[in-house]
């Protein structure tokens, strides 16, 4: 692709002096256009700023220029500037779909020459898109219905072809009702298919905690109930009983004595009850966790990037 203003026939490059899409430009005011001299002038300064930094392989700032002009006097000339400027810093994807919006419009009688070299341009920058842009298959497995892919965010629709997507580095994201969410980091080059595997875990769906975990609990809440209350009754029956035996009363004896030290035993065991139903509860749950499929992290290495990848 030529970064400066291009050479046209030379009666008209001897009249205008300037790039295509100035040419075009100021061949579409002369039919008609819209925009005003105002618009003209300054879409004008922005080509040229745009053409020469595109010369210094500033293309974000030439990018910037151009879709400022365009802004200003939207003609095929200043589309297909920005086109080439998108494909030079690899949005390749969104360069194809300008370009071939450039060459899909229609041409009006009398058309200037340089609306019609614009065209032309679109259409072969459009053809050689289409053997630079890459795509990218997912092979899912399994490969339940309704998966959903994304890129880098967005929302794609998968294709047995392959998807288009832009050359670089990507985030690749699988979602599937019943199975754990995937993400993976993967490299597309230029002019490539690349295919990348990626091994769905189906989700561990429990209807809730299990019989073990259910009972333990409650026999530990039964327990520490048992417990307390015991406790609190023993307490009560030593304190009466060391009472009537300071007083020398009848009821210190040693059937009093015992019925006392029964209900310590009830306490102990309510309370062993409750420490053994907690241990059992919580070791259910940690086997029900346990159960759950571990996240599988890989490394991934590409150009520019090293990184790891996996399943959620």
């Amino acid at each position: 692709m030529h970064s400066g203003p291009r050479t046209l026939m030379m009666i008209a490059g001897l009249i205008i002096a300037a790039s295509p899409a100035l040419a075009g430009e100021d061949a579409g005011a002369a039919a008609g256009g819209e925009a005003d001299e105002e618009a003209r002038i300054e879409a004008r300064e922005l080509v040229y700023m745009g053409d020469e930094l595109f010369a210094q392989k500033k293309y974000a700032e030439a990018l910037r220029a151009y879709k400022r002009a365009e802004g200003l006097v939207c003609v095929p000339t200043t589309t297909i500037e920005v086109a080439k400027t998108l494909a030079a810093i690899g949005r390749l994807s969104e360069a194809r779909e300008l370009a071939s919006t450039i060459t899909a419009s229609r041409a009006t009688p009398g058309e200037p020459w340089p609306f019609t070299q614009a065209r032309r341009r679109a259409d072969a920058l459009r053809s050689e898109l289409d053997d630079r842009i890459p795509r990218l298959k997912v092979r899912l497995t399994p490969s339940p219905a309704g998966a959903r892919l994304k890129v880098d965010g967005q929302a794609v629709k998968a294709s047995a072809e392959g998807s288009l997507i832009d050359p670089g580095n990507h985030w690749i994201e699988v979602e599937a009702d019943g199975y754990v969410g995937a993400r993976q980091r993967v490299y597309v080059p230029e002019r490539e298919i690349t295919t990348l595997d990626v091994a769905l875990t189906p989700e561990t769906r429990s209807g809730g905690a299990s019989a073990w975990a259910i009972g333990g609990f409650v026999a530990s809440g039964a327990g520490l109930a048992v417990g307390i209350g015991a406790g609190a009754a023993y307490l009560d029956a030593r304190s009466d009983l060391e009472q009537a035996c300071r007083r020398g009363a009848t009821s210190c004896s040693d059937d009093a004595r015992g019925s006392a030290n029964a209900v310590g035993w009830v306490s102990n065991v309510g309370f062993g009850l409750a420490v053994a139903g907690a241990a059992v509860g919580g070791l259910a749950l940690g086997l029900e966790r346990s159960k759950t499929p571990a996240s599988s992290v890989t490394w991934a290495v590409g150009p520019g990037y090293i990184g790891v990848r996996g399943t959620l």
